[in-house]
């Protein structure tokens, strides 16, 4: 079924299932992001973790994932996954650099299912002017899921979109090369979620140090448990191999063999001076790597303890990632995470809360299996 620009029908009379796949192609010399944003009955988004980007590919539960490549998106959704806050998912296309969507050549999206497709949507530089954004279609609930090829044109790039559906305004990635390995970049804090932090590597092998320190809660008294915080990751190599280093189970990792990822103690009391310490002696190999903070005992939310990551290379960067925004109750933190960007790497402040290990694990999509244990 071909769609026209401003058509709209229900979402069974093309599909009966709820997991399928939106395919997005957009023919362009320029930079193309392309997005999603899970809206709520007011068409704001009202949790950031549904804004699904190229910085932050895995939704909750994993009810919607991208996988990218450039000009082209496809999204793997499972409505029956969503949460019922959810009622819209809006995708667009955006360009943040020079140029406007009137650039672009034929284009499309594509509903597919099962390898085959449902309906597509066809658009192109003809149907815009100087916009930098382009709204181009969303399923939305009323009385049942239904699809809209919107094809509307937005002024501002991604930045903007996300301003305008209630989110925080990106903070523009800051990108600096070193000219020589000894170049210090100096230091960079990453104050907000989604802020990152682009790092040229200068040459395989460099050691990237990950610190994790913490401060004992005020009001204490004689006797008291001190709190005990955990620095631990899980991460994918480009091999494919997969795993979660930390001190609960006793997964310190490994200098000299795969994942080339080490643990260097677990400070059960946070007396150590220098906290608790993780070295990446091959970031070249590494795929993705979620940098988490677990609260132990001695406390019960990250609150009271003013926990701070540090992630650094001696004379290359030093970035911090303060965790600043904590949730109540919630015991384990994934700071923030590392992929690869080009021959660099790129570091994002996620700091976002869960109950524990495996909610995290379905948020990144790793796939593991867990089970409960005890140091």
């Amino acid at each position: 079924m071909e769609l026209i620009r401003g058509q709209k029908l229900k979402l069974a009379d093309v599909t009966t299932s709820a997991a399928f796949e939106v395919q997005i192609d957009v023919q362009s010399n320029l930079v193309v992001d392309i997005s999603c944003f899970g809206l709520d009955e007011t068409r704001k988004l009202s949790d950031d973790r549904y804004f699904i980007f190229y910085n932050q590919k895995t939704s909750p539960c994993s009810s919607i994932v991208l996988e990218a490549s450039p000009h082209s998106a496809g999204f793997k959704l499972n409505l029956s996954a969503l949460p019922p806050a959810i009622k819209t998912i809006v995708f667009a296309a955006t360009i943040d650099q020079e140029g406007t969507m009137s650039a672009i050549g034929p284009s499309s999206l594509r509903l597919v299912e099962n390898g085959k497709e449902r309906l597509i949507f066809p658009f192109s530089g003809r149907d815009f002017a100087s916009e930098k954004a382009v709204m181009v279609a969303e399923m939305y609930f009323k009385d049942q899921w239904r699809f809209s090829a919107v094809g509307q044109g937005f002024n501002g790039g991604l930045s903007a979109l996300l301003k305008h559906f209630g989110g925080e305004e990106i903070e523009k990635i800051k990108e600096t090369i070193p000219a020589a390995p000894k170049v210090n970049l100096g230091k960079v804090t990453l104050e907000k979620r989604g802020a990152a932090q682009k790092v040229n590597l200068t040459k395989q092998g460099q050691t990237v140090h990950i610190n994790l320190q913490w401060d004992e809660p005020k009001g204490g008294f004689f006797g008291s448990s001190a709190v005990d915080l955990d620095l631990g990751c899980m991460y994918r190599l480009k091999n494919g191999d997969r795993g979660v280093i930390q001190p609960l189970g006793g997964n310190f990792g490994s200098q000299n063999g795969s994942p080339y990822i080490f643990l260097d103690k677990d400070d059960r009391s946070g007396a150590a001076a220098d906290g608790e310490n993780m070295y990446v002696f091959r970031p070249e190999e590494i795929e993705l790597m979620v940098i988490f903070a677990l609260i132990y005992e001695g406390t019960a939310e990250f609150t009271a303890v003013n926990g701070r990551v540090t992630i650094e290379h001696k004379g290359n960067f030093e970035i911090l990632v303060p965790l600043n925004n904590p949730e109540g109750g919630k015991r384990f933190c994934a700071a923030a995470r590392i992929e690869p960007d080009e021959n660099s790497i790129r570091i994002t402040k996620d700091e976002l809360y869960f109950a524990g290990h495996v909610d995290c694990d379905r948020h990144y999509g790793f796939g593991f299996q867990w089970k409960a244990g005890r140091k």
